[in-house]
C-alpha cells in the first residue's frame, strides 16, 4: 500500500517536470533565431537552471493530487480517481494553452506570457484579427494535437489508478505530515529565508535563454497574483514618500519661462499621426535604417524633429494615452482598462474643444483593443470613427482598414471640418499580421521582414496624404505632428526594455513652421509625454494640469525620459541611463559618467515611477 501511493504520487511529479521541459524546448525551437549568440552548452543550461521554478510550480499543481491520495488511503470512492485523472488533463490542457499561446506574443511583445496579455483577452476579437491565420490555424492544431500526445503519455506511462486493496491509517498518517513540508519546500525552493524568485533561474547575457528557463505556468501566476496586489498597494516603494516627490517636483520646476515660439500662428489647424509601432530603426535621420522611410525622411528634413524621443510604454493603449493625456505609461497596469482612473487624467483634445477646435480621432480597426475606445469617448471627440464605420467595399485586412484607404477617408473627412481643427489618425499596417495590399520590397530583415515591409507600405500611404493634402485650402495654416505610439522589434534584435527598443519617431512639420526652425533638430533626451505640454505652450494655452509633461521648448525644463516596461523602468538623461527591473531586483543596462551621476540617475528614476504609481493608487 506504501509503495503503491508514493509510486502515483511519485509519478505524476515526474510527468510535470518533464512535460515542461519538453513544453521549454518547443519555445526554443519555436525562437530559434535567437539562440545564433548563443553556444551549445549555454542552450543546455537553460534546461538545468530551470529545475528551480520547475519543482515549484510543480508542487503547486501537486497540492491536489496530494489530496486526493490521502484520501483513497482512508476511503474507497472511484470519484477520486476520476477527479484526479481530469484534473491532470486540465493541466495539461491549460499549460499547452499557455506555451502555445506565447510562442507568437514572444516574438511580437518580447515577453512571456503574463497578466498584460491575458487582460487582453478580454476582446478575444481583436486578438484574433492581430494574429496571422497561420498563427490561429497552426496554433489550434498544436493545442490539440500535443494535448491529445500528452494526455496519451501521460496515461501509458505515468498513471495509475487509485486502488485501496487494505486500508492503513498509521501510513496515511504519516504522508498526510511529511508530504506537504516536502511540498512546500518544494513551492518555495528550499528552506533558504528568501523563497524561490523568477530571478533564480536567469544566468544568461542572452535575456532570451533567462526568459525560456522561466517556468511559464509559474509566470502567469505569479503576473496575476502580483497585479491583484497593485489595486492597493505601491510595488515601487524605493524611498519615503514625501521624498520621493521633492525629487520630482524638482525635475519639473524651472526657473523661468523662456519658451521659444517657432510657430507663425497660436491657432493653426493640428492634425495627429500616431503611427502604429513605428520604431525610430525604420527611419535614417533618427539613426534608423535607409529607404524603409522616404516619405518621413522628406518631411522630418523639412520639418522640426524630436531625435531622441522615447516611447512610454510599449502597448498602443499606452503611447496613446501618453501622447493625447500627457500621461506615463505605467509597470504592471493598464490605465486605459480602468474607468476611475483614466478619468482622472487631462487630455489636449478636451482642452482644445475649449478654444473653438473641432476635434476627430480616426482608426481603421476597432477601437475596444486596451479600451482605447473608452479614453477616446470619455474625452468627447466631435467625430470618432472606426473600422466598423468605414463601408464595406473599401478593403480590409485581418486588423482592418489598410492605411492607404483609411488615410484617403481622412482627408476627405477633414476637408470637411470647420476650422480651426484638431485631427487624429491611427495608423494600422504596421502591426502584425502585415497583410498589406502591397508586394514586398525588402527580403532582408530575418523575424522583422514583414514588419519593415510594412513600414514601408505605411510611409508610402503618408506621403501619398502629404501629396493630396498639399493641394487643399487648409494646408498652409496646419501643424502636422507625427509620433509613434510606441516601440518594436527591428532587425536589430534590441532586448524590449533597452532604450534602443523605445526610440521613437516625433516631430512637428508643416508651413505653419517659422522658416528659421525647419530642418532643425531637438538632441536631448525627451518623452512621447512631452508633447501635450510643448504643443500647448506653443499655442500660448496653460498646461499646469499636464503636470507629467515638460515644455520642451523652454530652455530651463530637465532634459530626461522614463519608460516602462513589466516589473521595472528606463530613466534616460544626458549621457546616462539606467535599466532597473524592481520585480527582479537587477540592472539590466546602465550607463554613466561617475558615480554622482549614478547616485542622481537612480534617485529620480525611482523616485519618478514612485510617485507615478502612488499617484495611480490614489485616484
Amino acid at each position: 500500500m506504501a509503495k503503491r501511493i508514493f509510486l502515483i504520487f511519485s509519478k505524476q511529479f515526474i510527468f510535470l517536470m518533464l512535460f515542461f521541459q519538453l513544453l521549454r524546448l518547443a519555445f526554443l525551437l519555436y525562437n530559434y533565431n535567437d539562440l545564433f549568440n548563443s553556444n551549445f552548452g549555454e542552450i543546455l543550461k537553460v534546461f538545468w537552471y530551470s529545475i528551480y521554478l520547475d519543482i515549484s510550480a510543480a508542487s503547486y499543481i501537486i497540492i491536489l493530487p496530494f489530496i486526493l491520495i490521502f484520501f483513497s488511503s482512508l476511503i474507497k470512492w472511484k470519484g477520486i480517481y476520476i477527479i484526479n485523472l481530469w484534473y491532470n488533463y486540465l493541466i495539461i490542457f491549460v499549460s499547452i494553452v499557455i506555451s502555445i499561446g506565447e510562442l507568437p506574443l514572444y516574438n511580437e511583445w518580447r515577453v512571456k506570457m503574463n497578466f498584460k496579455a491575458i487582460s487582453y483577452l478580454s476582446q478575444p476579437s481583436e486578438v484574433y484579427r492581430s494574429a496571422k491565420w497561420t498563427e490561429v490555424f497552426f496554433g489550434l492544431i498544436a493545442i490539440f494535437a500535443f494535448t491529445f500526445l500528452a494526455i496519451y503519455l501521460y496515461r501509458k506511462y505515468f498513471h495509475e489508478r487509485f486502488v485501496v486493496n487494505k486500508r492503513n491509517y498509521m501510513y496515511s498518517f504519516i504522508f498526510l505530515v511529511l508530504t506537504p513540508v516536502l511540498i512546500a519546500l518544494g513551492i518555495r525552493g528550499g528552506y533558504q529565508p528568501i523563497p524561490v524568485h523568477q530571478s533564480d533561474v536567469y544566468f544568461s547575457k542572452n535575456n532570451f535563454l533567462n526568459l525560456a528557463a522561466v517556468n511559464s505556468q509559474w509566470n502567469v501566476v505569479a503576473s496575476v497574483a502580483k497585479n491583484m496586489r497593485y489595486k492597493t498597494s505601491n510595488p515601487f516603494l524605493f524611498y519615503k514618500l514625501s521624498e520621493a516627490r521633492k525629487t520630482v517636483d524638482s525635475l519639473y520646476s524651472t526657473e523661468k519661462d523662456t519658451t521659444l515660439y517657432i510657430l507663425k500662428t497660436n491657432r493653426p489647424n493640428i492634425v495627429l499621426f500616431l503611427l502604429e509601432s513605428y520604431s525610430a530603426d525604420l527611419i535614417h535621420s533618427i539613426g534608423g535604417y535607409d529607404s524603409i522611410s522616404p516619405n518621413i525622411d522628406k518631411l522630418i528634413s523639412e520639418g522640426f524633429v524630436f531625435s531622441n524621443t522615447v516611447g512610454s510604454g510599449g502597448l498602443s493603449d499606452q503611447g496613446i494615452l501618453a501622447v493625447l493625456c500627457g500621461y506615463p505609461a505605467l509597470s504592471n497596469v493598464i490605465v486605459t482598462n480602468q474607468l476611475d482612473k483614466y478619468v482622472k487624467v487631462p487630455c489636449i483634445a478636451r482642452d482644445l474643444q475649449q478654444q473653438g477646435y473641432f476635434t476627430s480621432f480616426m482608426y481603421g480597426g476597432q477601437l475596444s483593443y486596451g479600451n482605447i475606445k473608452g479614453l477616446i469617448y470619455y474625452n468627447k471627440f466631435d467625430e470618432i470613427t472606426e473600422g466598423k464605420d468605414f463601408p464595406s467595399n473599401i478593403p480590409q485586412g485581418r486588423l482592418g482598414v489598410h492605411d492607404e484607404y483609411m488615410l484617403q477617408a481622412f482627408l476627405n473627412k477633414i476637408n470637411s471640418y470647420k476650422q480651426p481643427f484638431f485631427s487624429a489618425a491611427f495608423t494600422l499596417s504596421s502591426h502584425n499580421p502585415y497583410d498589406q495590399p502591397f508586394p514586398e520590397v525588402f527580403n532582408w530583415g530575418g523575424d522583422a521582414q514583414k514588419f519593415i515591409n510594412s513600414a514601408y507600405y505605411s510611409d508610402s500611404c503618408i506621403g501619398d496624404f502629404f501629396k493630396k493634402a498639399k493641394k487643399q485650402s487648409w494646408y498652409n495654416n496646419t501643424l502636422f505632428i507625427l509620433v509613434a505610439d510606441h516601440g518594436h522589434n527591428s532587425p536589430r534584435n534590441w532586448m524590449i526594455y533597452s532604450p534602443e527598443y523605445r526610440h521613437v519617431p516625433m516631430f512637428l512639420f508643416g508651413n505653419v513652421l517659422k522658416p528659421e526652425y525647419k530642418g532643425k533638430r531637438y538632441e536631448l533626451p525627451c518623452s512621447q509625454t512631452d508633447l501635450a505640454a510643448t504643443l500647448l505652450s506653443q499655442l500660448g494655452l496653460k498646461h499646469d494640469k499636464y503636470h507629467w509633461s515638460i515644455n520642451l521648448f523652454n530652455s530651463y525644463s530637465k532634459s530626461f525620459a522614463y519608460y516602462a516596461f513589466d516589473g521595472g523602468l528606463g530613466w534616460i538623461e544626458p549621457d546616462n541611463f539606467i535599466v532597473y527591473d524592481k520585480s527582479q531586483e537587477v540592472y539590466y543596462s546602465v550607463k554613466y559618467q561617475s558615480k554622482n551621476d549614478s547616485i542622481r540617475i537612480n534617485r529620480n528614476g525611482k523616485s519618478y515611477l514612485e510617485v507615478l504609481f502612488q499617484e495611480y493608487l490614489d485616484f
